[in-house]
C-alpha cells in the first residue's frame, strides 16, 4: 500500500494556457484514502460539486434554510475502528429516519472523518452533516434543540451515554455556508507520513476505512447529483475536479516529474 501511495503524481502532465494558468491534463492517481494527494483531489471535486448542488437547491428552495450538524462516538482502539464506523453510519440512517427530522428536512450531505489521539493512541471517528431545512423548522414546535439532538443521536447509537453533538444554523448564504460545505469536504484523515514509525497507526485507519464511503446525500441533494449526472467524487476521475470545457488542444505541454532525492518535481 505505502509503495502504491509513493508512486501517486510521480508525473504530472499540464498544459500551460495562454494566460499562464497550468491545466492538470493526465497524471496516476492511486486513489488510496490515506493518499494525501488524493484526498486534496477529493476535496476540491467534492466542494466543487456540492457548491453546484446547493447552488441548484437554493434555487428550486430560495427560503430554505442551512444548519451544521457535528455527530460523534466516543473514541475507539483501531481494532474497532471499522465496526464503529459501520455502525457509525447505520445510526445515521436511523437518525435521519425520524419523523422529527424529517418533518422539515429538504436535503442533507454528510461526510464521515477520523482523527487519531496519541496521547491515547485510540480513534475518534465523527459525521458532519449539511443540513437544507424548510423555513419553518424555526417556528413553532419543529425547532429542535441540542439537547434534543444529542437524546435522538444516542438513542439511534443505541449507546447508554450522551454523545457530544454540535448544531449551528449556517447564518450567512456566502461565506458561512461555503465554510459549512469546506468542512464536509475535508480529508476522511488529517495528513499524516505514511513510514515505518507510523506503521500501525496507517495499519488501522487503512483497515477501519476499507470499503467504507466517506460521504452521502440525501433528499433533494441526491436527487439534484443525480439529475447532473456528477462524478463519483471518492472513487472517480481525480484529474478533472470540475466541468472544465477548455480547449487542451493548444498551449504548452508541460511534464513535471517526481525527484525523490530533491522531494519536489522537477519540470521537463
Amino acid at each position: 500500500m505505502v509503495e502504491r501511495v509513493s508512486a501517486c503524481c510521480d508525473v504530472l502532465k499540464f498544459i500551460q494556457q495562454a494566460d499562464g494558468n497550468l491545466k492538470l491534463y493526465q497524471s496516476y492517481f492511486c486513489k488510496n484514502k490515506l493518499c494525501p494527494l488524493c484526498n486534496w483531489r477529493r476535496s476540491m471535486k467534492y466542494s466543487y460539486q456540492t457548491s453546484r448542488i446547493v447552488d441548484e437547491a437554493m434555487i428550486q428552495y430560495p427560503k430554505g434554510r442551512f444548519l451544521f450538524l457535528t455527530l460523534t462516538v466516543k473514541n475507539v482502539p483501531g481494532s474497532e475502528l471499522n465496526t464503529t464506523i459501520s455502525s457509525l453510519t447505520k445510526s445515521f440512517d436511523r437518525l435521519f429516519k425520524r419523523a422529527k427530522v424529517q418533518k422539515n428536512l429538504l436535503g442533507y450531505l454528510r461526510s464521515v472523518e477520523v482523527t487519531h489521539n496519541e496521547a491515547e493512541n485510540t480513534y475518534h471517528p465523527h459525521i458532519h452533516v449539511l443540513m437544507m431545512v424548510k423555513p419553518g423548522y424555526f417556528k413553532g414546535g419543529s425547532y429542535i434543540s441540542q439537547e434534543d439532538w444529542g437524546q435522538m443521536w444516542a438513542q439511534s447509537l443505541k449507546v447508554d451515554y450522551i454523545p457530544l453533538v454540535d448544531i449551528r444554523a449556517v447564518k450567512e448564504q456566502g461565506k458561512g455556508l461555503k465554510g459549512a460545505i469546506l468542512e464536509t469536504a475535508k480529508y476522511p484523515t488529517k495528513p499524516f507520513e505514511l513510514s515505518m514509525e507510523n506503521a500501525q497507526v496507517v495499519d488501522d485507519l487503512y483497515n477501519g476505512l476499507y470499503r467504507k464511503r466517506q460521504l452521502g446525500y440525501g433528499g433533494v441533494f441526491k436527487e439534484i447529483k443525480k439529475k447532473l449526472a456528477l462524478d463519483d467524487a471518492e472513487n472517480g476521475d481525480l484529474v478533472h475536479t470540475a466541468d472544465e470545457n477548455d480547449d487542451l488542444s493548444s498551449g504548452t505541454k508541460i511534464v513535471a516529474i517526481w525527484n525523490a532525492t530533491k522531494q519536489n518535481y522537477i519540470i521537463k
